[in-house]
């Protein structure tokens, strides 16, 4: 494993401005910095960005350098948000967000019409209403619908030609396709109440999404196999409500590391219940995708940084 010093305090002047007359951003090292700072880990980090651990700490090293403060603290073992951080990040969204609205709009200059987008409900609090955002700036003269439900329903609506492109935790009732192109994935993990005691009592009492949720699946899977008794004590399809449940200390959920450490405490990871999967989140156009759809598709996978 790679462990990687960031910065301490004192090796910069906390009292210099955060921007500077000659400060230059580079779009690249932005994208990084946004993915650290929705992961909380460098290494998923890297994953998202493909790039190695090594080349993302030399790019956080470097935008440190430039802005003279450092943009993380190690806390617990996430990576969490300094004060320069937490001042930078809603600037470097709106940066990345222009840039790669002006990529899309001088790509595709003159579509207008429409394009039907499925999210699942998991991703809905994702930075996928960012993304839609900026392409509506950008092509003014294409109205886009978004459909929101499990991933079961919206590859089935996918099939029938009822969506042009859909978001998809894969999963449970949503197997992957040869045409999804992968944005993002991350471990699962066991969230729990830091100094609760739902996780040592049997059954195990859980917080979880409706049927068809991969987490859910997942979760449910790895108890059935460890022989573990539970119960579902909490239903929610929103991850912030089940989260909300963890800190009353209601139950435990299984949840994309990003989402324990970017919450605030008391909630940590369970590590003694059984190991969960990665979750995925894809791209995947219609068979036959029109002009729209293509022009999205490509927006979608530049913000992940993936090649169109």
């Amino acid at each position: 494993m790679l462990t990687c010093r960031l910065s301490n305090a004192e090796d910069y002047n906390m009292n210099a401005p955060l921007i500077s007359g000659s400060m230059r951003f580079d779009i690249d090292v932005l994208k990084t910095f946004i993915a650290v700072a929705d992961t909380g880990s460098v290494k998923l980090a890297s994953e998202r960005v493909a790039r190695s651990s090594a080349a993302v700490s030399m790019q956080m090293k470097k935008l440190e350098g430039l802005i003279g403060a450092p943009v993380f603290q190690r806390s617990d073992g996430a990576m969490r948000l300094s004060a320069a951080g937490e001042r930078l990040v809603p600037h470097a969204h709106r940066i990345v967000q222009a840039h790669d609205t002006a990529v899309s709009e001088l790509h595709s200059p003159d579509i207008e019409g429409e394009v039907r987008v499925g999210i699942c409900l998991e991703n809905a609090e994702t930075r996928m209403p960012e993304i839609l955002a900026g392409f509506s700036k950008a092509h003014s003269r294409v109205t886009v619908e978004i459909i929101s439900g499990d991933a079961q329903d919206l590859a089935a609506m996918l099939a029938k030609e009822e969506l042009d492109v859909a978001i998809l935790t894969i999963g449970g009732g949503a197997p992957p396709d040869e045409r999804d192109r992968l944005l993002h994935e991350q471990p699962l993990v066991w969230a729990a109440h830091k100094n609760g005691q739902r996780s040592q009592e049997l059954p195990l009492r859980l917080a979880v999404a409706s049927v068809g949720c991969p987490w859910r699946l997942a979760a449910l899977d790895a108890l059935k196999r460890a022989g573990i008794p539970y119960r579902i004590a909490y239903l929610s399809n929103v991850s912030e409500s089940q989260l909300a449940a963890i800190r009353a200390d209601l139950a435990v959920a299984a949840l994309p590391l990003s989402r324990i450490t970017n919450c605030t405490q008391p909630i940590c990871v369970n590590e003694d219940l059984p190991k969960l999967p990665y979750t995925q989140i894809v791209l995947r156009t219609a068979v036959n995708p029109d002009e729209n759809a293509r022009a999205l598709a490509a927006q979608v996978l530049s913000a992940f940084n993936r090649p169109p």
